[in-house]
């Protein structure tokens, strides 16, 4: 029981060192396929509507499996991600370097960081569309 209590203070003292945690997705993995980047907030209420309706149906088909990994960037106070170059950075910063938009944006990037596609700014009530503009979108992006 010790052991589990100094495990935890120093776990806890090693987070409070550090600053927030370190959260998925890791940019600097490598693998060329392209990134479908959902940019998110805590309480976004369309942003959990784009996840239930969209995008977890559009995951769910594997249609796009061979070209585009789906994630999602929290920009939610003290979310720290590590970007392409490896960097540990801040999500807030991330999401600025691509849309100064709000929530929820959808980035298309490549394995490398650089912008493919115009990002989609928030979600309409006509869902049947933006779902297919989304389709669309990826489908138009060059083969890894």
């Amino acid at each position: 029981m010790t052991r589990i209590l100094v495990a935890i203070l120093a776990c806890s003292v090693w987070l409070k060192s550090h600053g927030s945690s370190l959260h998925e997705p890791n940019f600097e993995t490598q693998n060329s396929r392209h990134w479908v980047i959902t940019v998110t907030q805590p309480g976004c209420r369309y942003c959990e509507r784009l996840e239930q309706e969209v995008l977890q149906p559009l995951r769910a088909s594997q249609l796009f499996d061979s070209k585009v990994r789906f994630t999602t960037v929290s920009i939610a106070t003290g979310v720290r991600i590590k970007d392409f170059n490896g960097k540990i950075i801040d999500s807030i910063d991330f999401a600025s370097r691509y849309s100064e938009a709000g929530t929820p944006t959808v980035l298309f990037l490549n394995s490398q960081g650089a912008i493919l596609a115009e990002p989609i700014f928030g979600l309409p009530d006509a869902i049947d569309y933006y779902a297919y503009y989304l389709e669309e979108t990826i489908r138009s992006l060059p083969q890894p």
